[in-house]
C-alpha cells in the first residue's frame, strides 16, 4: 500500500504529517534518523489492546488496585469514576499513569508485537538496563478532558518516545530541540522545563519563549505519535482518553543517550563518567550503534 499523507499542521518552520502505509525504510529515512515527528495512523494495528484497553475493561479487570495520581491515592475504579466525572474546567488530576511492564505485565501480550516503526530496541538489553533502570518504558496513561501534563519535557536519557492513542483524542504540542534554550531546562533535570505552560507563558518571567515555534495537534484512537529524542513536548486530553507510551533506544539516538547516561554519572563521580564512557562505547559496538544503513542518509 503506498503511504497516504495527511498534513496535520505547519508553522512556518516545521510541520507534523500524519501517514499510512508507511514502510520501515521510509520511517528510518525521513523521521527516525532525520529527527523529524509523526503521527503514524497504522502502526498498532496488529495489537488486542486496539479494541481491548478501554475506561471500562481497566475498571471492571483492575479496579481494586491502587494508583497514585498528584501524590494522592485512589482506587482504579474510583479514579475512572472520577475522570467520567470530570469537565475541562474541572478535570481529573493527571496524568495517572499505569507501568504495564512492572505492574502489568500480563497485559504485555495485549501490545505486541511491537511495532516494526519501535525496533530495533536496546533500552531493555541487559547490557544498557544499569543506565535506562530509572526509565519508565512502557506506560498507560489515563486522562480525562482537560487533563495537562504537568510540565514540558523530552524522554529521559534521550530516548524516543512512541505515544500510542488508543481511547480518546489527546492533543499534543512539541518543540523542536534546537530551541532548548528558549524552554529553560531545569538546572538539576536539563530534560523538564522550568515554564509551567507552554501555551499561556509569562513573558516577563521567561522572555526567551517568544523565540520559540511550537506545533500543536490531535492524535486520535488508533494513532501513534513518534517524538525523536531531544524534542520537547507535552499532552493533554480533550476528551477521557488512554493510551500506551513506548521509548527506544537504537543507533538513531544512541549518541545522545551516551551523552545522558555520561552526563548523569559525571554529576556522581568523574572517575565513573570515563569508565562509563568506556563501557558505553564498547557497547555500542557491540549493539552496532554506527553501523545502520540510514545513519548518513
Amino acid at each position: 500500500m503506498a503511504t497516504k499523507i495527511i498534513e496535520l499542521v505547519n508553522n512556518g518552520t516545521f510541520s507534523v504529517e500524519k501517514k499510512y502505509g508507511m514502510t520501515y525504510d521510509e520511517f528510518a529515512k525521513d523521521h527516525l534518523f532525520a529527527g523529524v515527528p509523526v503521527v503514524i495512523g497504522d502502526a498498532c494495528d496488529g495489537w488486542a489492546a486496539k479494541d481491548k484497553f478501554t475506561p471500562d475493561f481497566f475498571k471492571s479487570e483492575y479496579g481494586s488496585r491502587k494508583v497514585k495520581v498528584q501524590d494522592q491515592e485512589y482506587r482504579l475504579d474510583e479514579f475512572i469514576e472520577l475522570m467520567e466525572r470530570s469537565t475541562i474546567d474541572n478535570p481529573a488530576p493527571y496524568p495517572c499513569k499505569l507501568q504495564i511492564d512492572r505492574e502489568y505485565p500480563e497485559l504485555l501480550p495485549d501490545i505486541s508485537p511491537r511495532f516494526k516503526f519501535a525496533m530495533p530496541d536496546w533500552s531493555h538489553n541487559t547490557l544498557i538496563k544499569p543506565f535506562t533502570a530509572g526509565a519508565d518504558t512502557y506506560e498507560i496513561f489515563l486522562g480525562s478532558p482537560g487533563g495537562q501534563f504537568p510540565y514540558v519535557h523530552y524522554d529521559y536519557m534521550g530516548l524516543h518516545a512512541f505515544i500510542t492513542q488508543l481511547y480518546g483524542k489527546k492533543e499534543f504540542t512539541v518543540i523542536p530541540p534546537d530551541q532548548t534554550p528558549y524552554v529553560y531546562p531545569k538546572e538539576n533535570n536539563t530534560w523538564v522545563s522550568e515554564v509551567p505552560d507552554i501555551k499561556n507563558v509569562d513573558l516577563e518571567k521567561y522572555p526567551l519563549c517568544a523565540n520559540i515555534t511550537p506545533v500543536t495537534f490531535t492524535v486520535g484512537p488508533g494513532e501513534t505519535l513518534f517524538i525523536p529524542n531531544g524534542w520537547w513536548h507535552t499532552a493533554h486530553s480533550l476528551t477521557i482518553t488512554l493510551s500506551v507510551a513506548q521509548d527506544s533506544l537504537n543507533a538513531s539516538n544512541w549518541k545522545r543517550f551516551k551523552n545522558e547516561a555520561n552526563t548523569a554519572v559525571a554529576k556522581r563521580s568523574s572517575i565513573i563518567a570515563k569508565m562509563s564512557n568506556i563501557y558505553l562505547s564498547v557497547v555500542g559496538s557491540i549493539l552496532g550503534a554506527n553501523k545502520s544503513k540510514y545513519k548518513n542518509s
